[in-house]
């Protein structure tokens, strides 16, 4: 079926059933960003395959809401189905929710998969509903009436993480949990978030592509830890570790059994990652504790055996782009290439590095015009062929044992021109502005936010999508709970914690220039005004310098340059052969 008819379909079934409107989120059960094919009903509904978006269907009209990465690739991959985009962030861009209401008649009826809407939305859809006496109930099973081919649940093996690659064990990481949920004034925590339960456990799975997770929840009280992940899944070896520690293994959707008998009267958790079937499921004696905190701040926070190994992660990765780069400007001069084959090759030379186990994220292999599309993904129909002209914008990643790689290049591949080279410029003094600052301790990435923005700014130009994220050791390339963006985030910079700095300008039917790396946040100074703290930049990959102003650059942004890509050629070149080391030392000779 196509998109029009799925929905003709829904909208059939739900006029059939009485419901007015249907709120289909990204999410699966835990609120992933990123979900196995089970749970991407909004994409199959609608077309649109970004990670951010929310589908509301009435019978007679339908909307989506996704932010500025994806306006222009929401545009496209919404016109066959007839659904209205509205572009979140922009002033005249009304709420979803409100949207909702107004279209909603007095007592109208909203259906939802419960166990793929998080508990805090669904407490501020009720809390909309006005004087409307609007009703809300769970009717997932109109969604597998539509989509009979739906995906099974995913179920692929879980792996154990040596202590060696984590650097603290699981039980230290109990032991500290259950002391924060003590401090909280709960008796238990309930565990949804898949990277949290990853990373507590050290344990990794498959089950999501490019997110070595595996499904499960987890519960921890003072006399038990509970991990809710189908047996069938885990090695005897690994089993038997876990239960020598005191861990019980029960079947994946217990957890929703187990909920409703529970005996601790409080319960720690991530109302934002909860979902709503779990919430309900629950006695009305249970009290809710809510923290977003346990364990993600601690996760966020490396310790130093993480950092060595991301910084390892990070030499091996640069090797391999280095290698990748030279691939390319041969693969040019005789020819040309693809965008979807730019992203096989950079699997290919990153496969040949030790404990590479796959890719970030889906490769954005974006040339000239497409790499204004912030998120674009290369298909066969959009698969541009790459000469030796323009922009190129690559945006990448690996999962190693030791840690997890995101890096963005742009490439231009011949003789940029004079807006090209001052756009370009522009991004790259944002770029050293975040990664040369210093700050007080105790600021927030909101503050920081602006360091990158002010050279676009002086120009009057800006872009639409955060300038950093967090980034998980062997884990998810996105998390938080720190992030460098314009909106409000009470979470300070902590040293430990590893983000991106990916300032960019998008230029729509022309061209897409974003530089990023991954900066560690440190401890700098502590004197009579306070602790002040820095960023080391951990990627390792020389900047194209063809398109710099040089005049633009300021003696210190030419300093952090030389200083850069010195450090890039000392710690890449013991890896590479004479014609590489050549190679790269022409690429980070002096600005």
């Amino acid at each position: 079926m196509s998109t029009k008819h799925r929905l003709d379909e829904l909208k059939r079934l739900m006029t059939e059933n009485s419901i007015d409107a249907f709120i289909i989120p990204s999410t699966d059960p835990h609120m992933s960003e990123y979900i196995a094919d089970r749970w991407k009903t909004r994409e199959w509904f609608s077309g649109f395959n970004g990670s951010a978006g929310m589908l509301i269907v009435t019978t007679d009209e339908s909307g989506l809401w996704t932010d500025s990465r994806y306006f222009l690739q929401a545009a496209r991959q919404l016109r066959p189905s007839g659904i209205k985009l509205f572009k979140q962030g922009l002033p005249d861009t009304p709420d979803p929710i409100d949207w909702l209401m107004g279209k909603l008649p007095k007592n109208g009826v909203i259906a939802i998969d419960s166990e793929v809407c998080d508990t805090a939305f669904v407490e501020g859809v009720l809390s909309k509903s006005g004087g409307k006496d609007i009703s809300l109930f769970d009717n997932a099973a109109i969604i597998d009436k539509v989509w009979e081919d739906r995906p099974e649940f995913p179920n692929k093996t879980v792996i154990d993480l040596d202590v060696k690659y984590s650097g603290i064990d699981r039980k230290k990481k109990i032991k500290e949990i259950r002391e924060k949920i003590k401090a909280n004034g709960a008796e238990a925590i309930l565990m949804c978030g898949l990277d949290d339960i990853a990373w507590t456990f050290n344990l990794r799975g498959s089950d999501i592509e490019y997110n070595p997770l595996f499904l499960s929840f987890a519960y921890i009280s003072k006399k038990s830890v509970l991990l809710f992940v189908d047996k069938s899944r885990i090695s005897d070896n690994i089993l038997t570790a876990l239960e020598k520690e005191g861990i019980t293994i029960l079947p994946y959707q217990d957890v929703y059994t187990f909920i409703e008998s529970v005996e601790e009267k409080s319960i720690l958790t991530d109302k934002s990652r909860m979902n709503y079937k779990l919430f309900t499921a629950q006695p009305e004696s249970v009290k809710i504790v809510n923290n977003s905190k346990i364990p993600s701040l601690d996760k966020a926070i490396k310790n130093s055996v993480e950092i060595d190994g991301m910084r390892n992660a990070h030499v091996k990765d640069g090797v391999a782009l280095v290698r990748f780069l030279i691939w390319l400007e041969n693969t040019l001069e005789g020819g040309t290439t693809t965008e979807i084959e730019v992203a096989d090759q950079l699997l290919h030379f990153r496969g040949l590095q030790k404990e590479f186990i796959g890719a970030s994220f889906s490769t954005i292999a974006g040339y000239r015009s497409n790499g204004a599309i912030v998120h674009y993904s290369a298909n066969p129909k959009t698969n541009a062929e790459i000469s030796k002209e323009g922009f190129l914008l690559v945006d990448s990643g690996g999962q190693y044992l030791d840690g997890t790689t995101d890096i963005t290049r742009t490439i231009h591949l011949s003789t940029p021109d004079r807006k090209e080279s001052r756009d370009y410029t522009l991004v790259l003094k944002g770029h050293i502005n975040l990664a040369s600052t210093k700050f007080m301790y105790g600021t927030r990435g909101t503050q920081l936010d602006v360091l990158a923005r002010q050279p676009l700014w002086n120009q009057y130009m800006n872009y639409g999508h955060g300038t950093g994220h967090g980034i998980g050791c062997f884990m998810n390339v996105h998390e938080g709970p720190q992030s460098i963006r314009p909106n409000e985030n009470p979470q300070i910079i902590e040293p430990g914690m590893i983000t991106s700095n990916e300032p960019g300008i998008y230029v729509e039917g022309e061209y897409g220039i974003r530089i990023e790396n991954l900066i560690l946040a440190k401890e700098s100074k502590e004197n009579s005004f306070g602790k002040f703290m820095e960023f080391e930049t951990i990627t390792l990959c020389p900047i194209d310098l063809k398109p710099v102003v040089k005049q633009m650059l300021s003696p210190d942004e030419l300093n952090w340059i030389n200083d850069y890509h010195k450090t890039v050629y000392d710690k890449l070149s013991p890896f590479l052969d004479d014609d590489e080391k050549r190679w790269l030392k022409d690429k980070t000779q002096t600005v």
